[in-house]
């Protein structure tokens, strides 16, 4: 017999702001967002991973995107 537990593991949502291009025009900054939800990061993933697990999800989630810059968490 097997258990299964329902994974309530604590959750952090943010806000943050880039700029980015697109995969086929990669040398041209096009557009800013100045506020997108981040939402479900687990809440024990240490703050200096941050930056990359947010990229990570931006950049899977918005398949056109080529690059972000300047980034920011609020």
């Amino acid at each position: 017999m097997t258990t299964t537990f329902p994974k309530s593991w604590p959750i952090m949502n943010y806000r943050v702001s880039y700029e980015h291009n697109l995969e086929s025009a990669p040398y041209d900054y096009i557009a800013r967002v100045p506020s997108r939800a981040v939402e479900e990061v687990p809440a024990n993933l240490p703050a200096a991973l941050l930056p990359e697990y947010v990229t990570d999800f931006i950049l899977k989630h918005s398949t056109r995107i080529g690059k972000l810059r300047h980034l920011r968490i609020h």
